[in-house]
């Protein structure tokens, strides 16, 4: 029963923090979030640093290009994300994402689907990274790294392709659309 408090504050919040204008309050929030779990501040860092990077980049080419004022805003948008990214990563590893769902019969359908098709590409990633270790002998080069990437996402590319079809059908066989 707690899973759905935890789902519906971490919705509210997200809400609050996308309304938030006051970058004073944002960095405290980021501060507490460190106060919280700096360990799991950092895993949300690692997890949002590319696309904090990449719009922060783009936003300032664009506002250099414009000549508007940008630091305000982008301190706002960075803070913004690592805010929201830390609060999910925080609470979904406290809750049990099966039972925050239970409120809804898809939900919880789509849910596991989602959770097994997950760990099937998991195990299959650890299958292949297991199989390429243990036919290598000596280090190879960036040809032979470049063919066991290319056929590895072939695999995981027709594998999705193959698991999204069964699962259409049996949505549609379960009703979910037509």
């Amino acid at each position: 029963m707690k899973g759905k408090y935890y789902l519906g504050l971490l919705l509210l919040y997200v809400v609050g923090v996308s309304f938030l204008k006051s970058v004073d309050w944002l960095l405290a929030l980021w501060l507490l979030s460190w106060l919280l779990s700096w360990r799991m501040m950092l895993k949300s860092i690692k997890a949002t640093i590319f696309f904090n990077l990449s719009v922060t980049l783009g936003y300032l080419i664009a506002s250099w290009w414009q000549g508007h004022e940008f630091l305000t805003y982008i301190s706002m948008f960075n803070l913004r994300v690592m805010d929201i990214s830390f609060a999910v990563f925080y609470l979904f590893g406290r809750i049990n994402l099966l039972e925050a769902f239970s409120f809804s019969r898809s939900l919880t359908f789509l849910l596991v689907a989602t959770i097994s098709q997950i760990e099937s590409f998991k195990k299959s990633y650890e299958d292949f990274i297991l199989g390429f270790k243990s036919r290598t002998v000596k280090r190879l080069g960036e040809m032979q790294k470049r063919q066991f990437i290319s056929s590895m996402l072939y695999f995981f590319l027709q594998k999705s392709l193959h698991n999204s079809k069964e699962r259409t059908l049996a949505l549609k066989a379960r009703g979910f659309f037509d």
